[in-house]
């Protein structure tokens, strides 16, 4: 059944093929620290972005989800906890968000050497993304289709009209203001709780406007097969993705298609020829998914009715302009429209010499373009009314203003192209050489010209010509960049127990100046099966065990272009008389110095399986240390310098980690399983940072110093509860302002410790309260179960050691949660999740009260399937018809569910981000 090839392919053997830099190697020659998953893995759960399938499941690869946006729901990925990695997608660099899963057939995770290859862009790691190929094999007709509903994972509720009404009379009254000056009087906070009287409304905005589920759809169709002439490998993919609101909200549409084919013309010549397209269609309505709308969620106000008598829809009470209905359907407010083509299309010729056995050569030429159209059609406020049932009268709230349009069309164009010469020989069976050489060159070029116009006289035509000629703006710019490299590996086994790797790469950066844009990045990795040697052979239970070492180094040029030239260039417009003109400024200071950051990496593993592959692992330490990361003197010259300092190759930073994985497989009778589980540590210091040699205030010293410190450190106060009476406050013995002592300070205020006891609670109080918005630790736990023709598979999925800033409240309006948990005379609860409504300005101070843990564990994936007995399919000339249900995110614990977020929000904006959701599928996969 289709589940124990999943479960065959997942514990890799030593005789299994990885991708790694420019080429493959078989596992048990791999002596760098490689993590690789396979397509089975990437495809048990529907998703729109690949890159949410690798959250946990690679060990050292760090992943955080922080929106569920269609078009924008992919994750950040991080190696080791380094920077962004290098993504390579057969070869090229490119970018694997928009791919879908079921054309990949393998990613490897390049972690210490094995990613030095890359040298240059190398620095934060490698990503090696492979696509399926063809394959020696009659045709095979692959049909994937599968139907999901998302709603979000977390979600905090406003408050109801009567608590909201009430909530502000209470705050009202916290700030001392006087009782005629309140919003709502107490009869009106008794008519919003009764909801008898229609004027006096109780609207829950987001039933009205958002659906309890949103649709995803996904269908792809393949073919694979071949002969041993030609293997081909074909697919089209179809996603759509709509946003959670009820009322033409748009979504997100992509379209892939790919072809890959492998010809071998001669004997001697192969061809390789890949085409691949991703359209793809982004609509939103016209405020940012990820933030506005979110803003305007918060200041929509429950007091009002969603609708009029008439049917129209009604003014919604938004601070400053119409409400949440309004800004969230395309119809009513205008849309932000993007779409884009990417294509790419390569070939190869690869030729075996004949008079040097072992030697082939391979000429290699990629184009990578990618364009994209972004129409942003506002309508500004359309006309709103609000409707009152006492007088029956309607009231006009916002009169339409004209509709503006602005459009920017994007061109992005990447060449690659590569000679290389390949040779590998074993000789008297126990010299095993290969060795690569390589010369690359990549050019980079892009546009942009955008245009816009005000003043329409019609929503109808959303076009640039039909646009007022007052306030028309045009802008436009182009770049270029370019790299060129060469390449040398070698490799060297002995009885295939001594294995030696050796690397040279020398970049070569328009960036730079002509003295400085040469790097040269080395690498060596010795590598000794210990499992092959004969005083282990009486260990029958020991399948391998193999003992790595390698040290590297990396580069990174993640400056901007050009800046070791001086110049000029324009800017404005400025208004010279009357008129406004452009102009030309300088550049700045120039710096022909700079150069690359370098990455010295070292790393240590041990790979074994033990009692025929019934228990296997790997484990890795490392430490890399990142120098001349590119800064200005703006610390440690003084401030009379008189101009803007250049960038330079100033501060160095220090990471350290390990990393585990553990797995199991088995079988009995008709059950088998596979259980793999891993955990993944790193964190940074700085190992010098450009800041003053001596400090004037250890306290300033203690919070600011970066250097020999921890890179993510946060600082704040340490809150002890609320006060819960007047007593304690005037029993402190030190003040909250030094002037005016403890004058402001009322019970259910935030308790601030005085860590220095000075008596004054001030910025020298400040303590670390956590540390950085990305993990520490990442683990993962995969357990896959066969049984006949059942199969299950469950993933979950932690992380630790990161924290969030909680975002409570955003806007002019109150959340459910703060009116069940915040702190009342009533109540008096010290250990409240809020302090009073209208409390002190301390209150808001950063602080670990606000300052929370997000470590999480979740159930990231389950997957339940049945595959039709074979008995059945053969007599409809059917392979393989599985059908399954499937989740993601399914249930999460964490600290910050009583928050109603989820640990994966971006910090400080808990409350104001299109949520990560969780999805329930239905699907099939058809084998023909």
């Amino acid at each position: 059944t289709t589940i124990n090839v999943v479960l065959q392919t997942e514990a890799i053997g030593l005789d299994d093929v990885i991708v790694v830099g420019y080429g493959s190697q078989r596992r048990a020659s791999v002596i760098g620290s490689v993590a690789t998953v396979n397509s089975e893995d990437l495809t048990l759960a529907p998703v729109a972005s690949t890159t949410n399938t690798l959250a946990g499941r690679l060990p050292g690869l760090i992943t955080k989800q922080e929106s569920g946006l269609p078009g924008a729901d992919n994750a950040t990925l991080r190696i080791r906890g380094f920077g962004a990695p290098l993504v390579i997608v057969d070869g090229i660099e490119s970018n694997f968000n928009n791919i879908d899963a079921n054309e990949i057939e393998s990613i490897s995770v390049l972690k210490d050497a094995a990613a030095a290859i890359y040298g240059a862009r190398a620095g934060d790691g490698v990503i090696l993304v492979t696509t399926k190929r063809g394959k020696t094999d009659k045709p095979s007709i692959t049909f994937n289709s599968s139907m999901s509903f998302q709603r979000p994972t977390n979600l905090v509720e406003m408050a109801s009209s009567g608590q909201m009404a009430e909530l502000t009379r209470e705050a009202h009254i916290n700030n001392g203001l006087p009782e005629e000056q309140q919003r709502f009087t107490q009869e009106e906070v008794d008519l919003f709780y009764a909801g008898t009287d229609p004027d006096y409304p109780n609207t829950d905005w987001l039933d009205f406007v958002a659906n309890d589920f949103a649709p995803q759809q996904q269908h792809n169709l393949s073919v694979r097969g071949g002969n041993e002439k030609i293997k081909y490998y074909g697919f089209l993919g179809f996603l759509d993705q709509k946003l959670m609101w009820k009322r033409n909200s748009g979504g997100y549409k992509r379209y892939n298609l790919r072809s890959n084919i492998d010809a071998q013309i001669t004997d001697n010549l192969k061809a390789t020829i890949d085409i691949s397209g991703i359209w793809e269609d982004t609509e939103y309505p016209r405020r940012d998914q990820d933030d506005n709308i979110w803003q305007q969620y918060w200041n929509t106000e429950p007091y009002w009715n969603p609708t009029n008598p008439d049917g129209s829809l009604a003014y919604g009470g938004a601070s400053g302009g119409v409400s949440l209905h309004y800004m969230t359907d395309i119809e009513l407010s205008g849309y932000n429209r993007t779409q884009s083509q990417n294509f790419k299309g390569s070939i190869a010729l690869d030729y075996d010499f004949t008079f040097v056995k072992g030697l082939k050569a391979k000429a290699f030429f990629n184009l990578n373009q990618d364009d994209s159209i972004n129409k942003l059609w506002l309508w500004g406020s359309p006309d709103s009314w609000s409707y009152n049932y006492a007088n029956d009268t309607y009231t006009q709230r916002n009169q339409a203003t004209p509709p503006e349009l602005s459009h920017r069309d994007t061109k992005n164009k990447v060449m690659t192209g590569q000679l290389s010469l390949n040779y590998k020989r074993t000789f008297n069976e126990d010299h095993a050489v290969s060795a690569l050489a390589l010369y690359e060159v990549i050019d980079y070029s892009s546009d942009w010209i955008t245009a816009s116009r005000l003043g329409y006289t019609t929503t109808a035509i959303d076009y640039l010509f039909a646009g007022g000629l007052d306030g028309q703006l045009a802008n436009g710019r182009a770049s270029e960049m370019g790299r060129q490299s060469y390449i040398g590996r070698v490799n060297y086994a002995y009885q295939t127990k001594y294995l030696l790797e050796a690397t040279i790469r020398m970049d070569e950066s328009a960036k730079f100046s002509e003295e400085e844009r040469t790097g040269v990045f080395p690498s060596v990795s010795l590598g000794w099966r210990i499992s092959e040697e004969s005083f282990m052979q009486d260990l029958s239970g020991l399948g391998n065990l193999k003992l790595r070492a390698s040290v590297s180094q990396t580069g990174k040029d993640a400056v901007g272009n050009f800046q070791y030239l001086s110049g000029y260039e324009y800017s404005g417009p400025y208004m010279i008389g009357s008129s406004p003109s452009a102009a030309l400024i300088t550049t700045g200071m120039p710096n022909p110095l700079l150069t690359w950051e370098t990455m010295t990496i070292y790393n240590a593993g041990l790979d074994f399986s033990l009692i025929k592959r019934r228990l296997y692992g790997e484990f890795d330490v490392f430490y890399r240390l990142r120098e001349g990361i590119p800064g200005q003197r703006i610390v440690s010259l003084p401030s009379t310098f008189g101009a803007d300092l250049p960038t330079e190759n100033l501060n160095a930073i220090n990471t350290r980690g390990f990393e585990l994985l553990l797995g199991h497989e088995g079988s009995w009778q008709d059950l088998r399983w596979n259980v793999r589980g891993n955990v993944s540590w790193s964190r940074s210091k700085w190992d010098f940072y450009d800041e003053p040699a001596e400090w004037e205030d250890e306290d300033q010293e203690r919070q600011q110093k970066r250097t020999g410190n921890w890179t993510d450190r946060s600082f704040g106060y340490i809150s002890e509860g609320l006060f819960t009476s007047q007593e304690e406050i005037d029993a402190l013995d030190y003040v909250y302002n030094e002037t005016q002592g403890n004058v402001a300070i009322a019970p259910g205020d935030i308790k601030f410790k005085d860590v220095n006891e000075d008596g004054l609670l001030d910025w020298k109080d400040q303590v670390e309260i956590g540390q950085g918005n990305m993990p520490h630790w990442i683990g993962g736990l995969n357990m896959d179960v066969s049984y006949k023709n059942f199969d299950l598979t469950a993933f979950f999925q932690g992380a630790w050691g990161f924290y969030q800033t909680l975002q409570l409240r955003r806007g002019t309006n109150f959340s459910v949660l703060q009116y069940d948990e915040r702190w009342t005379p009533e109540n008096n609860n010290k250990d409240g999740l809020m302090p009073r409504l209208g409390g002190s300005a301390p209150n808001g101070a950063a602080s670990d009260f606000y300052r929370k843990n997000s470590s999480y564990v979740r159930l990231k994936t389950a997957s339940i399937g049945y595959n039709l007995p074979k008995s059945i399919l053969q007599k409809v000339n059917i392979q393989n018809l599985r059908l399954y249900v499937a989740g993601t995110n399914l249930f999460t614990v964490s600290g910050l569910e009583k928050y109603y977020i989820d640990a994966e929000a971006p910090s400080g904006r808990s409350n104001s981000y299109y949520p990560l959701m969780q999805t329930f599928s239905f699907g099939l996969n058809l084998t023909l």
